[in-house]
C-alpha cells in the first residue's frame, strides 16, 4: 500500500479526494487528513507518507510554507488547487504533480499511475515485464501476468471466466470461485487477450468465450457463464460477438 496524507483547509475538498482515492485506487491508503499546515507537518512526521496531496491556499500558512518548514522532503508532493496560476511556482518547488479542483478522475488516474511507477521497486517492474511476455500474441505459454496488491500472479488463460471493469482496476473471476482485483483496466486486458478467445461483450465485461454455455436472445441479449453468472451483451456488440462465437464453435 502507498501511504498518503491529504492536507486541505476545505472539508469538501478533503472528502471528495479521499472518496475518489478509496473508490478507485485501492493501492493508495489515506492514513490521515489535515486542515492546516501545522497539523499537516505533525502528521507527516508521524506517518512518514509516500505522497501528500497538498492544497496551496490555506488560512495562515500556505502549502508552500509547509514545504519550507518541512526541511527534507522525502515524500512525493501533489499540489491540489483551484488556481492554475500557481502551476509555475509549484514546478519551482519540484512538485511531483499538479491537480486542479474539482479533481478530475482521469487526471487523478494519470497522477496515481505516475506515483506507482515512481515508488515500485525496479526488480518488481522487471519481474512483471518478464511475466507479461506470457500474455503477448505469439507466445506459447497461454498465461497472463496479473498484478494485484502485493503480488504478481501468473494465471492460465483457461482459468479465467471473465473480467469486470472496476474504474481504474478490474475484477478477475476465475474457476474455483476465485476472484482477483487487478491493477490494469479492462481495456488493457482486452488488448492483451485480443487473439485468445476473449471478447468485450459490454463496456463492463470481457468474457472468455470458452466458458460461455448459453446465449439468451434479446435486443443485445445476455450470456450465461458456466459458473451460473449471467452477463449482459450490449446491442452494438451483439453481431461481432455472434460472429466470434461462430468462429470458436467451428474450430
Amino acid at each position: 500500500m502507498i501511504k498518503a496524507i491529504i492536507i486541505d483547509d476545505e472539508p469538501k475538498g478533503r472528502n471528495i479526494l479521499q472518496q475518489l482515492l478509496f473508490t478507485h485506487f485501492k493501492e493508495i491508503e489515506v492514513v490521515a487528513t489535515a486542515e492546516n499546515a501545522d497539523d499537516g507537518l505533525k502528521l507527516i512526521d508521524q506517518y512518514k507518507p509516500v505522497v501528500i496531496f497538498l492544497d496551496v491556499e490555506m488560512p495562515g500558512k500556505s502549502g508552500f510554507d509547509l514545504l519550507r518548514e518541512a526541511g527534507k522532503i522525502d515524500f512525493k508532493v501533489v499540489f491540489v488547487t483551484a488556481y492554475n496560476h500557481y502551476s509555475l511556482k509549484a514546478i519551482k518547488f519540484n512538485a511531483f504533480d499538479y491537480l486542479l479542483k474539482p479533481v478530475d478522475l482521469d487526471e487523478l488516474k494519470i497522477t496515481i499511475d505516475k506515483i506507482k511507477q515512481a515508488v515500485e521497486p525496479a526488480s518488481e517492474k522487471l519481474i512483471e515485464n518478464l511475466l507479461q511476455t506470457a500474455s503477448q500474441p505469439g507466445n506459447s505459454f497461454g498465461k497472463i501476468a496479473i498484478s494485484s496488491v502485493g503480488a504478481i500472479e501468473l494465471i492460465d488463460n483457461n482459468d479465467i471466466l471473465y473480467f469486470e471493469a472496476k474504474g481504474s482496476s478490474s475484477a478477475v473471476y476465475l474457476t474455483g470461485n476465485k476472484k482477483i482485483i487487478a491493477s490494469k483496466t479492462l481495456k488493457e486486458f482486452e488488448e492483451l487477450l485480443a487473439d485468445k478467445f476473449f471478447f468485450r461483450v459490454h463496456h463492463g465485461y470481457l468474457v472468455n468465450i470458452k466458458h460461455v454455455v448459453k446465449y439468451i436472445k434479446g435486443e443485445g441479449g445476455s450470456i450465461l457463464i458456466n459458473n451460473g453468472t449471467e452477463l449482459e451483451v450490449s446491442r452494438r456488440k451483439k453481431a461481432a460477438f455472434m460472429e466470434m462465437l461462430g468462429t470458436y464453435i467451428s474450430r
